[in-house]
């Protein structure tokens, strides 16, 4: 399953599943549908499995990821494309939330085994 991180007006992003996007709209090709907008989309890539949780840093210029496994991938905003920045370790089975504090900056985490990592 592709996952994409997408753009839109207004400078908010939203996340958006490719083949979630397919059946919604009737079989037709998601990427293409977003790719036609012209410059109101950005499609980004960050792998080929599915996305299990993100969040944001409060200025949204970073952005935290788990895909699906029991890592945490941080991509910061690099001019039109995002570069993987850190990689956070620390649990033993795949990773079911992130959370990132705005006032104090951290980025906290449980696991399937409900451990909590600050």
């Amino acid at each position: 399953m592709d996952m994409y991180f997408c753009k839109l007006r207004g400078g908010k992003r939203k996340m958006f599943c490719e083949s979630a996007l397919e059946r919604i709209w009737g079989g037709r090709d998601a990427m293409a549908l977003f790719t036609s907008r012209g410059p109101v989309a950005e499609v980004f890539r960050f792998g080929l499995v599915s996305i299990a949780c993100r969040a944001r840093n409060e200025d949204r210029s970073q952005v935290a990821l788990s895909l699906n496994n029991n890592e945490v991938n941080i991509y910061g905003r690099a001019a039109s494309e995002w570069k993987l920045q850190e990689t956070l370790q620390g649990h033993d089975l795949r990773v079911t939330g992130i959370d990132w504090a705005p006032s104090t900056n951290r980025i906290v985490t449980c696991g399937a085994v409900s451990l909590l990592c600050i």
